[in-house]
Protein backbone atom coordinates (compact mmCIF):
# COMPACT_ATOMS: atom_id res chain seq x y z
CA UNK A 1 0.00 0.00 0.00
CA UNK A 2 1.28 3.44 -0.84
CA UNK A 3 0.32 5.12 2.31
CA UNK A 4 3.06 2.64 4.06
CA UNK A 5 5.95 3.83 1.82
CA UNK A 6 6.82 6.85 4.35
CA UNK A 7 8.07 3.87 6.89
CA UNK A 8 9.13 1.17 5.64
CA UNK A 9 12.67 0.93 6.19
CA UNK A 10 11.10 0.99 9.87
CA UNK A 11 8.92 -2.10 9.00
CA UNK A 12 12.64 -4.02 8.04
CA UNK A 13 13.79 -2.70 11.32
CA UNK A 14 10.82 -4.32 13.18
CA UNK A 15 11.00 -7.35 10.98
CA UNK A 16 14.62 -7.55 12.87
CA UNK A 17 13.56 -7.15 16.62
CA UNK A 18 13.20 -9.78 18.78
CA UNK A 19 11.13 -10.12 22.13
CA UNK A 20 11.73 -12.01 25.06
CA UNK A 21 9.16 -14.94 24.12
CA UNK A 22 10.37 -18.38 24.98
CA UNK A 23 9.57 -19.92 22.01
CA UNK A 24 11.46 -17.39 19.68
CA UNK A 25 15.54 -17.17 19.46
CA UNK A 26 16.71 -13.36 20.62
CA UNK A 27 18.68 -12.27 17.90
CA UNK A 28 21.10 -8.84 17.79
CA UNK A 29 18.93 -6.17 15.51
CA UNK A 30 20.71 -5.63 12.60
CA UNK A 31 20.96 -2.15 10.72
CA UNK A 32 21.05 -1.38 7.45
CA UNK A 33 20.18 -5.16 5.89
CA UNK A 34 19.43 -5.48 2.35
CA UNK A 35 15.60 -6.34 2.38
CA UNK A 36 16.02 -9.32 0.47
CA UNK A 37 18.25 -11.03 2.59
CA UNK A 38 15.85 -10.48 6.46
CA UNK A 39 15.11 -13.72 6.13
CA UNK A 40 18.18 -16.71 5.08
CA UNK A 41 17.51 -19.30 7.72
CA UNK A 42 16.03 -20.55 11.12
CA UNK A 43 17.21 -17.92 13.56
CA UNK A 44 16.39 -15.30 10.88
CA UNK A 45 12.75 -16.56 10.69
CA UNK A 46 12.60 -16.84 14.18
CA UNK A 47 13.33 -12.74 14.76
CA UNK A 48 11.71 -11.92 12.07
CA UNK A 49 8.46 -13.31 13.97
CA UNK A 50 9.75 -11.72 16.30
CA UNK A 51 9.64 -8.30 14.94
CA UNK A 52 6.23 -9.22 13.60
CA UNK A 53 4.81 -9.54 17.26
CA UNK A 54 6.64 -6.27 17.99
CA UNK A 55 4.39 -4.56 15.49
CA UNK A 56 2.04 -6.50 16.81
CA UNK A 57 2.09 -4.80 20.22
CA UNK A 58 1.41 -1.67 18.52
CA UNK A 59 -1.17 1.00 20.32
CA UNK A 60 -3.40 0.76 16.77
CA UNK A 61 -3.90 -3.27 16.95
CA UNK A 62 -3.39 -4.39 20.49
CA UNK A 63 -3.15 -1.60 22.29
CA UNK A 64 -5.35 1.18 23.67
CA UNK A 65 -6.75 2.81 20.35
CA UNK A 66 -7.72 -0.74 19.42
CA UNK A 67 -10.52 -0.31 22.20
CA UNK A 68 -11.04 3.19 22.39
CA UNK A 69 -11.97 3.78 18.89
CA UNK A 70 -14.19 1.26 18.38
CA UNK A 71 -15.99 1.91 22.00
CA UNK A 72 -16.37 5.51 21.51
CA UNK A 73 -17.96 4.42 17.81
CA UNK A 74 -20.34 1.90 19.68
CA UNK A 75 -22.38 2.84 22.91
CA UNK A 76 -19.30 1.58 25.43
CA UNK A 77 -17.27 4.71 25.88
CA UNK A 78 -17.71 8.13 26.08
CA UNK A 79 -15.43 10.74 25.06
CA UNK A 80 -13.92 12.62 28.62
CA UNK A 81 -11.10 14.55 27.09
CA UNK A 82 -10.13 17.11 24.21
CA UNK A 83 -8.73 15.24 21.43
CA UNK A 84 -11.09 16.40 18.42
CA UNK A 85 -9.97 12.98 16.40
CA UNK A 86 -11.90 10.86 19.22
CA UNK A 87 -14.79 13.56 19.49
CA UNK A 88 -15.21 12.38 15.78
CA UNK A 89 -15.92 8.53 16.43
CA UNK A 90 -17.54 9.71 20.00
CA UNK A 91 -20.05 11.43 17.78
CA UNK A 92 -20.00 8.38 14.58
CA UNK A 93 -18.98 11.40 12.51
CA UNK A 94 -15.34 10.78 11.19
CA UNK A 95 -13.61 12.78 8.87
CA UNK A 96 -11.74 11.32 5.88
CA UNK A 97 -8.28 13.13 7.42
CA UNK A 98 -9.25 12.21 10.65
CA UNK A 99 -5.44 11.29 12.22
CA UNK A 100 -6.24 8.47 14.29
CA UNK A 101 -8.61 6.67 11.47
CA UNK A 102 -5.71 7.22 9.23
CA UNK A 103 -2.80 5.51 11.67
CA UNK A 104 -5.25 3.03 11.81
CA UNK A 105 -5.71 1.98 8.44
CA UNK A 106 -1.46 2.79 8.00
CA UNK A 107 -0.11 0.33 10.71
CA UNK A 108 -2.89 -2.16 10.11
CA UNK A 109 -1.37 -1.95 6.26
CA UNK A 110 1.86 -1.86 7.16
CA UNK A 111 1.93 -5.08 9.50
CA UNK A 112 0.84 -7.07 6.95
CA UNK A 113 3.27 -5.97 4.77
CA UNK A 114 5.56 -7.91 7.70
CA UNK A 115 3.72 -10.62 7.67
CA UNK A 116 3.48 -10.74 3.92
CA UNK A 117 7.22 -10.34 3.61
CA UNK A 118 7.62 -13.50 5.92
CA UNK A 119 5.28 -15.63 4.30
CA UNK A 120 7.01 -15.00 0.89
CA UNK A 121 10.40 -15.35 2.30
CA UNK A 122 9.78 -18.93 3.43
CA UNK A 123 9.10 -20.00 0.04
CA UNK A 124 12.34 -19.00 -0.85
CA UNK A 125 15.00 -20.30 1.61
CA UNK A 126 16.06 -24.10 2.48
CA UNK A 127 14.79 -24.98 6.14
CA UNK A 128 13.09 -28.07 7.54
CA UNK A 129 9.23 -28.11 6.33
CA UNK A 130 8.20 -28.35 10.55
CA UNK A 131 10.06 -24.83 11.18
CA UNK A 132 8.82 -23.61 7.41
CA UNK A 133 4.72 -24.56 8.67
CA UNK A 134 5.22 -22.86 11.94
CA UNK A 135 6.82 -19.75 10.73
CA UNK A 136 4.49 -19.39 8.34
CA UNK A 137 1.12 -19.75 10.45
CA UNK A 138 2.07 -17.20 12.76
CA UNK A 139 2.08 -15.17 9.72
CA UNK A 140 -1.09 -16.11 8.39
CA UNK A 141 -2.81 -15.90 11.95
CA UNK A 142 -1.80 -12.64 12.35
CA UNK A 143 -2.63 -11.75 9.05
CA UNK A 144 -5.82 -12.40 9.27
CA UNK A 145 -6.64 -10.98 12.43
CA UNK A 146 -5.42 -7.89 11.25
CA UNK A 147 -7.66 -8.20 7.97
CA UNK A 148 -10.51 -9.18 10.17
CA UNK A 149 -10.61 -5.85 12.26
CA UNK A 150 -9.86 -4.05 8.82
CA UNK A 151 -13.29 -5.35 6.87
CA UNK A 152 -15.38 -5.35 9.70
CA UNK A 153 -14.14 -1.17 9.99
CA UNK A 154 -14.02 -0.48 6.64
CA UNK A 155 -16.07 -2.98 4.56
CA UNK A 156 -13.87 -4.07 1.21
CA UNK A 157 -10.49 -3.64 1.42
CA UNK A 158 -7.33 -3.75 -0.92
CA UNK A 159 -5.91 -7.16 -0.30
CA UNK A 160 -2.18 -7.17 -0.36
CA UNK A 161 -0.71 -9.88 -0.38
CA UNK A 162 2.66 -10.09 -1.29
CA UNK A 163 5.58 -8.38 0.42
CA UNK A 164 6.92 -5.07 -0.38
CA UNK A 165 10.02 -4.31 0.16
CA UNK A 166 11.27 -1.11 -1.33
CA UNK A 167 9.50 1.83 -1.84
CA UNK A 168 9.81 1.54 -5.92
CA UNK A 169 7.51 -1.81 -5.01
CA UNK A 170 5.07 0.02 -2.97
CA UNK A 171 4.67 2.49 -6.18
CA UNK A 172 4.77 0.19 -8.64
CA UNK A 173 1.59 -2.10 -7.02
CA UNK A 174 -1.56 0.00 -6.02
CA UNK A 175 -4.21 -2.11 -5.11
CA UNK A 176 -8.02 -1.62 -5.18
CA UNK A 177 -10.48 -2.90 -3.12
CA UNK A 178 -11.92 -5.90 -2.85
CA UNK A 179 -15.12 -6.98 -1.92
CA UNK A 180 -15.83 -7.69 1.37
CA UNK A 181 -16.54 -11.77 0.42
CA UNK A 182 -13.31 -11.85 -1.25
CA UNK A 183 -11.10 -10.39 2.04
CA UNK A 184 -13.41 -13.31 4.19
CA UNK A 185 -12.48 -15.70 1.82
CA UNK A 186 -8.93 -14.68 2.07
CA UNK A 187 -9.41 -14.63 5.80
CA UNK A 188 -10.83 -18.21 6.21
CA UNK A 189 -7.82 -19.68 3.31
CA UNK A 190 -5.17 -18.13 5.73
CA UNK A 191 -6.74 -19.69 8.84
CA UNK A 192 -6.81 -23.15 7.64
CA UNK A 193 -3.30 -22.77 6.66
CA UNK A 194 -2.43 -21.71 10.16
CA UNK A 195 -4.52 -24.19 12.05
CA UNK A 196 -2.82 -26.92 10.21
CA UNK A 197 1.30 -25.37 11.08
CA UNK A 198 0.57 -24.19 13.96
CA UNK A 199 2.98 -25.44 17.24
CA UNK A 200 3.51 -24.19 20.36
CA UNK A 201 1.47 -23.28 23.33
CA UNK A 202 2.20 -19.74 24.85
CA UNK A 203 -0.57 -17.53 24.92
CA UNK A 204 1.90 -14.48 23.65
CA UNK A 205 1.56 -16.10 20.12
CA UNK A 206 -1.12 -17.26 18.15
CA UNK A 207 -1.81 -21.29 19.46
CA UNK A 208 -3.99 -23.67 17.97
CA UNK A 209 -6.82 -22.28 20.69
CA UNK A 210 -6.64 -18.85 19.61
CA UNK A 211 -6.53 -19.56 15.44
CA UNK A 212 -9.68 -21.91 16.82
CA UNK A 213 -11.67 -18.79 18.56
CA UNK A 214 -10.47 -16.21 15.78
CA UNK A 215 -12.01 -18.64 13.23
CA UNK A 216 -14.85 -19.49 14.60
CA UNK A 217 -15.54 -15.97 14.99
CA UNK A 218 -14.89 -15.64 11.70
CA UNK A 219 -17.38 -18.48 10.72
CA UNK A 220 -20.11 -16.94 13.02
CA UNK A 221 -19.75 -13.61 10.85
CA UNK A 222 -20.25 -15.42 7.67
CA UNK A 223 -23.29 -17.14 9.61
CA UNK A 224 -21.51 -20.67 9.00
CA UNK A 225 -22.73 -21.71 12.30
CA UNK A 226 -22.55 -25.58 12.04
CA UNK A 227 -18.82 -25.07 11.39
CA UNK A 228 -18.28 -22.54 13.97
CA UNK A 229 -19.18 -25.23 16.18
CA UNK A 230 -17.09 -27.94 15.23
CA UNK A 231 -14.26 -25.24 15.04
CA UNK A 232 -14.51 -23.82 18.47
CA UNK A 233 -15.36 -27.48 20.19
CA UNK A 234 -11.79 -28.24 20.89
CA UNK A 235 -11.24 -25.36 22.86
CA UNK A 236 -14.13 -26.07 25.13
CA UNK A 237 -12.50 -27.71 28.35
CA UNK A 238 -8.72 -26.56 27.87
CA UNK A 239 -8.93 -24.12 30.13
CA UNK A 240 -10.74 -22.71 33.02
CA UNK A 241 -12.36 -19.66 34.26
CA UNK A 242 -9.76 -17.22 36.73
CA UNK A 243 -11.72 -17.76 40.16
CA UNK A 244 -12.28 -13.96 40.48
CA UNK A 245 -13.02 -11.50 37.57
CA UNK A 246 -10.80 -9.13 39.39
CA UNK A 247 -7.65 -11.52 38.82
CA UNK A 248 -7.71 -10.81 35.00
CA UNK A 249 -6.34 -7.78 35.59
CA UNK A 250 -3.14 -7.40 37.60
CA UNK A 251 -1.26 -6.21 35.10
CA UNK A 252 -0.16 -9.97 33.65
CA UNK A 253 -2.19 -11.87 31.84
CA UNK A 254 -3.78 -14.64 33.51
CA UNK A 255 -2.12 -17.91 32.28
CA UNK A 256 -5.21 -20.07 33.77
CA UNK A 257 -8.00 -18.31 31.52
CA UNK A 258 -5.24 -16.40 28.44
CA UNK A 259 -5.76 -17.87 25.52
CA UNK A 260 -4.10 -15.24 23.66
CA UNK A 261 -2.50 -11.90 25.14
CA UNK A 262 -0.08 -9.31 24.55
CA UNK A 263 3.00 -8.79 26.24
CA UNK A 264 3.27 -5.06 27.26
CA UNK A 265 6.64 -3.85 29.18
CA UNK A 266 7.88 -0.56 30.20
CA UNK A 267 9.32 -0.61 27.23
CA UNK A 268 6.54 -0.77 24.95
CA UNK A 269 3.50 0.18 26.87
CA UNK A 270 -0.35 0.14 25.65
CA UNK A 271 -1.63 3.08 26.46
CA UNK A 272 -4.81 2.24 28.14
CA UNK A 273 -4.05 2.92 31.35
CA UNK A 274 -3.18 6.40 30.49
CA UNK A 275 -6.01 7.19 28.79
CA UNK A 276 -8.69 5.62 30.93
CA UNK A 277 -7.36 7.21 34.26
CA UNK A 278 -7.54 10.13 36.06
CA UNK A 279 -4.48 9.67 38.15
CA UNK A 280 -1.31 9.78 36.63
CA UNK A 281 -3.20 9.98 33.06
CA UNK A 282 -5.47 11.88 31.17
CA UNK A 283 -8.90 10.20 31.35
CA UNK A 284 -9.50 10.96 27.60
CA UNK A 285 -12.37 8.22 27.51
CA UNK A 286 -14.23 7.00 29.97
CA UNK A 287 -17.25 4.51 30.44
CA UNK A 288 -20.72 5.71 28.72
CA UNK A 289 -23.65 5.66 30.70
CA UNK A 290 -25.14 2.92 28.36
CA UNK A 291 -22.48 0.41 29.25
CA UNK A 292 -22.94 1.73 33.32
CA UNK A 293 -26.57 0.68 32.96
CA UNK A 294 -26.16 -2.37 31.50
CA UNK A 295 -24.56 -4.47 34.69
CA UNK A 296 -27.04 -6.00 36.65
CA UNK A 297 -27.59 -5.26 40.38
CA UNK A 298 -24.52 -6.86 42.33
CA UNK A 299 -22.67 -8.27 38.85
CA UNK A 300 -18.60 -8.46 40.35
CA UNK A 301 -17.53 -7.03 36.95
CA UNK A 302 -18.10 -3.76 38.25
CA UNK A 303 -15.08 -4.00 40.63
CA UNK A 304 -13.10 -3.02 37.51
CA UNK A 305 -15.05 0.51 37.07
CA UNK A 306 -13.67 3.08 39.92
CA UNK A 307 -16.38 4.94 41.35
CA UNK A 308 -19.26 2.76 39.97
CA UNK A 309 -22.34 4.07 41.34
CA UNK A 310 -20.85 6.94 43.12
CA UNK A 311 -22.73 9.89 42.57
CA UNK A 312 -20.49 12.90 41.34
CA UNK A 313 -17.48 10.90 41.08
CA UNK A 314 -16.15 10.40 37.58
CA UNK A 315 -16.29 6.92 36.64
CA UNK A 316 -13.24 4.92 35.15
CA UNK A 317 -11.96 1.42 33.56
CA UNK A 318 -9.69 0.12 36.27
CA UNK A 319 -8.58 -2.77 34.13
CA UNK A 320 -5.30 -1.79 33.16
CA UNK A 321 -3.31 -0.14 36.21
CA UNK A 322 -0.11 1.68 35.07
CA UNK A 323 -0.85 4.66 33.49
CA UNK A 324 3.16 5.72 33.88
CA UNK A 325 4.62 3.17 31.07
CA UNK A 326 1.53 0.78 30.03
CA UNK A 327 3.09 -2.09 31.02
CA UNK A 328 -0.36 -3.84 31.54
CA UNK A 329 -0.99 -6.87 29.39
CA UNK A 330 -3.84 -6.68 26.82
CA UNK A 331 -6.10 -9.82 26.29
CA UNK A 332 -6.87 -11.03 22.67
CA UNK A 333 -8.98 -13.73 23.34
CA UNK A 334 -10.21 -15.37 27.27
CA UNK A 335 -11.89 -18.44 27.60
CA UNK A 336 -14.38 -16.53 28.75
CA UNK A 337 -14.25 -15.61 24.73
CA UNK A 338 -15.14 -19.07 24.02
CA UNK A 339 -17.34 -20.08 26.26
CA UNK A 340 -19.30 -17.52 25.14
CA UNK A 341 -19.14 -18.23 21.38
CA UNK A 342 -19.95 -22.13 21.96
CA UNK A 343 -23.33 -20.68 24.43
CA UNK A 344 -24.40 -18.84 21.34
CA UNK A 345 -23.84 -21.50 18.83
CA UNK A 346 -25.90 -24.20 20.99
CA UNK A 347 -28.41 -21.42 21.42
CA UNK A 348 -29.06 -21.05 18.04
CA UNK A 349 -30.01 -24.74 17.57
CA UNK A 350 -31.78 -24.84 21.01
CA UNK A 351 -29.65 -27.28 22.55
CA UNK A 352 -30.17 -26.95 26.18
CA UNK A 353 -26.70 -27.37 27.31
CA UNK A 354 -26.23 -23.85 25.97
CA UNK A 355 -27.39 -22.28 29.13
CA UNK A 356 -24.62 -24.44 31.23
CA UNK A 357 -21.52 -22.24 29.05
CA UNK A 358 -23.68 -19.12 29.52
CA UNK A 359 -23.86 -19.86 33.26
CA UNK A 360 -20.24 -20.39 34.11
CA UNK A 361 -19.50 -17.09 32.88
CA UNK A 362 -22.50 -15.23 34.47
CA UNK A 363 -21.45 -17.22 37.90
CA UNK A 364 -17.92 -16.10 37.97
CA UNK A 365 -19.45 -12.93 38.04
CA UNK A 366 -21.73 -13.49 41.10
CA UNK A 367 -24.85 -13.30 38.76
CA UNK A 368 -27.67 -15.88 38.85
CA UNK A 369 -28.39 -18.28 36.14
CA UNK A 370 -30.17 -17.14 32.64
CA UNK A 371 -31.71 -19.69 30.05
CA UNK A 372 -30.67 -18.92 26.33
CA UNK A 373 -32.06 -19.91 23.27
CA UNK A 374 -32.81 -19.65 20.44
CA UNK A 375 -35.64 -16.93 21.06
CA UNK A 376 -33.65 -14.77 23.10
CA UNK A 377 -29.85 -15.26 22.13
CA UNK A 378 -28.79 -12.18 19.85
CA UNK A 379 -30.08 -9.87 23.09
CA UNK A 380 -28.21 -12.48 26.02
CA UNK A 381 -25.03 -12.82 23.94
CA UNK A 382 -24.77 -8.98 22.89
CA UNK A 383 -25.36 -7.89 26.96
CA UNK A 384 -23.45 -10.74 28.12
CA UNK A 385 -20.48 -9.84 25.68
CA UNK A 386 -20.95 -5.86 26.67
CA UNK A 387 -20.38 -6.33 30.37
CA UNK A 388 -17.56 -9.18 30.17
CA UNK A 389 -15.46 -7.75 27.76
CA UNK A 390 -15.91 -3.99 28.23
CA UNK A 391 -13.03 -1.32 27.74
CA UNK A 392 -10.52 -4.21 26.61
CA UNK A 393 -10.89 -4.44 22.31
CA UNK A 394 -12.83 -4.03 19.46
CA UNK A 395 -15.78 -6.68 20.94
CA UNK A 396 -18.95 -4.58 21.93
CA UNK A 397 -19.06 -2.77 18.12
CA UNK A 398 -17.86 -6.26 16.66
CA UNK A 399 -20.63 -7.53 18.23
CA UNK A 400 -23.60 -5.26 17.79
CA UNK A 401 -22.27 -5.37 13.34
CA UNK A 402 -22.83 -9.13 13.56
CA UNK A 403 -25.77 -9.81 15.49
CA UNK A 404 -27.36 -6.43 13.32
CA UNK A 405 -27.81 -4.47 16.28
CA UNK A 406 -25.62 -1.32 15.34
CA UNK A 407 -27.70 1.12 13.59
CA UNK A 408 -30.22 1.02 16.42
CA UNK A 409 -27.49 1.34 19.08
CA UNK A 410 -26.12 4.26 17.33
CA UNK A 411 -28.58 6.17 16.34
CA UNK A 412 -29.67 5.81 20.21
CA UNK A 413 -26.60 7.79 20.88
CA UNK A 414 -26.90 11.25 22.35
CA UNK A 415 -25.57 13.77 20.51
CA UNK A 416 -24.08 11.51 17.12
CA UNK A 417 -24.39 11.92 13.86
CA UNK A 418 -26.58 8.26 12.40
CA UNK A 419 -26.16 8.30 8.20
CA UNK A 420 -27.75 4.84 7.33
CA UNK A 421 -26.41 4.69 4.17
CA UNK A 422 -23.05 4.80 6.35
CA UNK A 423 -23.64 1.04 7.29
CA UNK A 424 -21.78 1.82 10.14
CA UNK A 425 -18.29 1.89 8.56
CA UNK A 426 -15.40 4.12 8.79
CA UNK A 427 -14.02 6.25 5.87
CA UNK A 428 -11.30 5.27 4.11
CA UNK A 429 -8.16 7.66 5.21
CA UNK A 430 -7.88 10.59 2.73
CA UNK A 431 -4.19 9.57 2.28
CA UNK A 432 -5.22 6.40 0.79
CA UNK A 433 -7.30 7.72 -2.15
CA UNK A 434 -4.60 10.62 -2.37
CA UNK A 435 -1.55 8.05 -3.09
CA UNK A 436 -3.11 4.88 -4.40
CA UNK A 437 -3.97 5.36 -7.74
CA UNK A 438 -6.13 2.20 -7.87
CA UNK A 439 -8.55 3.92 -5.38
CA UNK A 440 -10.56 7.05 -6.02
CA UNK A 441 -13.02 9.23 -4.30
CA UNK A 442 -15.67 7.08 -5.78
CA UNK A 443 -14.67 4.35 -3.92
CA UNK A 444 -15.08 5.81 -0.71
CA UNK A 445 -17.59 4.11 1.62
CA UNK A 446 -21.16 5.89 1.16
CA UNK A 447 -21.98 8.13 3.39
CA UNK A 448 -18.59 10.48 3.37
Amino acid sequence: MKNIKKIFFVLFASLLLSSCAEEFIDTEPTRFKDAAQIITDIASAESAVNGLYDRFQQVYISGGYNAFMPGLYADELRHSGSFPSFAEFGANDVSLNNANNTSFWTDHYETINAANIIIDKLEEIEIDAESAARFDAQAKAVRAYLYYNLVKLYGGVPLSLDGNTSATQIDSNPLPRSSASEVYSQIMMDLEDALAGISGGSIYFFNENSVRVLKATVEMEMEMYSQAEETIEPVIGAYSLASSYDDLFTGTANGQEAILAIEFSDFDGSSYAFFYLQAGGRYEVAPRGTLLAAFEEGDLRTNQILNFGVEDAAPQIFKFKDPGSGSDDAYIYRYSHALLIYAELLARRDDPSASTFLNMVRERAGLEPKEINSSNVEEVIAQERFVEFYGENTDRLFTIKRLGLADDVISSKPNSVFIPERDNLWPIPQQEIERNSAISTADQNPGY
